[in-house]
C-alpha cells in the first residue's frame, strides 16, 4: 500500500511538473509559468516528459538590456547547434568533414532530400554552407551577414526540424520594468518567427507587472509542492563546468554540454574491456512503462551510469525524482551507479575503475552458482 501511495504522489507531481506542461505548448505559442524559486523549478526538467523533443534553455540570472536579449538567444542556439555537430536535422550523423572544395557538392547531395514536410520552415542553403564551414573551422555558427530572424529559424531547424521547445528563464528578482517589457516582446517575436513552442519561466512576484500583460494571460502558477520542494542550495548557485542552457542530447553520444560525459567517452573509447560495452544517452523503459534517458547504458549487463551535475541534482525535488528513477530501474533489473560530475572531471581514472568494478560485479552475478568460487 505504501509503494502504491508513493507512486501515486509521484505521478500526481509529474502531472503538474514543468516538463509535462512544456509538451502541451502549441507551435508558435508562448506559455508563461510563475513559480516561487525559478532555478529550482528549472531543475525539475526530467527528460522522461520530453523524450521526443529537443529542449533549449536560455537562462538570465541578471537580465540584460532589451537590445541584448535576441543576441543572447542567438548565441545560445548557435552554441547548441555547434555542440551537436555533426548530428543536425534530427539525424544521428548527417555530416562528415569535407575540405572546402567538395563541401558544396556534399551538402547538396545530403540535404536536397531532407524531409521537412511537417514544418513550415525550409533549409536556406547559403546559410547552411556557411554554418557548416564555421563548424568545420571550430567556430559557433553565428553569421551576421544573415538576418536574425533567418538565423533563428535555421538554427532551430538544425537542432531538430519538428520537435524543439525553447525555454526562456528570468531568474533576476529585481529587473527594471523596461527590461521585462523587452522580454515580453522578444519571446513573442521568437515564437512568431520560429513557430516553435516557447515556455517563459518567471518569479511569481512578476504576476501583476503590467509590462508583462501580453504574456501573462493564461499563465500557469506551478503548485508550491512542485516549485518549492528545495533545500535552498541551488538558487543563485552556479558551476563554471555546467552550461546555462540545456539540450536534450543526441542518442548514442555524450551530452554536448557535459564536460564530464565527453571526458568519460574519450577515456572509455580507449579501454579494451569497457569501450564496447557502454552507449551514451539511451532510453530505458521500466516495468512501470516509464521511459528514462540515461547517461550511459550497458544493455546486456543491465547497468546504468549517471553523471550527476550539481546544478540540476542538488535540491530536494531533484533528489526525490532521482531516487524514484533509481527505484524504477532497480525493480526493472538494472544496477545504477551515480557519479558526481566534479569527480569525473577531477579524476576520470578513478571513475573508470568504479565502472569496471560494477561491470565485474554484474558478470560475477551472472555466473552459475557452480562456477562461483567458494
Amino acid at each position: 500500500m505504501l509503494c502504491i501511495t508513493l507512486l501515486a504522489i509521484y505521478v500526481s507531481q509529474f502531472e503538474h511538473s514543468l516538463d509535462n506542461y512544456l509538451t502541451k505548448i502549441s507551435p508558435g505559442e508562448v506559455k508563461t509559468f510563475l513559480c516561487a524559486r525559478v532555478l529550482d523549478t528549472l531543475s525539475q526538467l526530467e527528460f522522461t516528459g520530453v523524450s521526443d523533443r529537443r529542449l533549449v534553455v536560455q537562462v538570465w540570472e541578471t537580465l540584460p538590456q532589451p537590445h541584448q536579449l535576441v543576441t543572447d538567444i542567438l548565441q545560445t542556439l548557435g552554441e547548441a547547434v555547434y555542440g551537436i555537430w555533426p548530428a543536425w536535422y534530427g539525424r544521428d550523423i548527417a555530416f562528415v568533414d569535407e575540405d572546402e572544395a567538395t563541401a558544396e557538392t556534399t551538402l547538396l547531395n545530403q540535404f536536397k532530400c531532407v524531409d521537412l514536410k511537417t514544418t513550415s520552415q525550409a533549409i536556406c542553403l547559403p546559410w547552411l554552407k556557411q554554418a557548416v564551414y564555421a563548424c568545420q573551422t571550430r567556430k559557433v555558427p553565428i553569421l551576421p551577414e544573415f538576418s536574425r530572424a533567418l538565423q533563428l529559424s535555421q538554427l532551430l531547424l538544425a537542432i531538430e526540424p519538428d520537435h524543439v521547445i525553447i525555454v526562456v528563464v528570468v531568474a533576476d528578482p529585481v529587473p527594471a520594468k523596461h527590461q521585462l517589457l523587452g522580454v515580453a516582446k522578444v519571446v513573442q517575436w521568437l515564437a512568431d518567427k520560429t513557430q516553435a513552442p516557447v515556455g517563459l519561466i518567471l518569479p511569481e512576484q512578476f504576476a501583476c507587472i503590467s509590462e508583462l500583460d501580453s504574456v501573462l494571460y493564461g499563465s500557469v502558477s506551478l503548485p508550491a509542492a512542485v516549485a518549492q520542494l528545495s533545500t535552498g542550495t541551488v538558487e543563485g548557485a552556479s558551476s563554471s563546468e555546467e552550461a546555462k542552457h540545456i539540450l536534450v542530447p543526441v542518442c548514442g553520444r555524450p551530452h554536448p554540454f557535459s564536460p564530464g560525459e565527453k571526458l568519460l567517452a574519450e577515456r572509455l573509447a580507449g579501454d579494451a574491456e569497457l569501450g564496447q560495452l557502454f552507449q551514451f544517452n539511451r532510453t530505458v523503459r521500466t516495468v512501470h512503462d516509464s521511459a528514462y534517458l540515461v547517461d550511459l547504458l550497458w544493455t546486456e549487463g543491465r547497468v546504468v551510469i549517471e553523471v550527476d551535475g550539481y546544478r540540476y541534482h542538488s535540491n530536494t525535488l531533484a533528489f526525490s525524482r532521482d531516487r524514484h528513477r533509481d527505484y524504477e530501474l532497480l525493480i526493472s533489473g538494472y544496477v545504477v551507479l551515480r557519479l558526481p560530475h566534479d569527480e569525473v572531471v577531477s579524476d576520470v581514472e578513478i571513475t573508470v575503475e568504479k565502472i569496471r568494478d560494477v561491470v565485474q560485479f554484474r558478470r560475477h552475478q551472472a555466473r552459475p552458482i557452480s562456477e562461483v568460487p567458494q
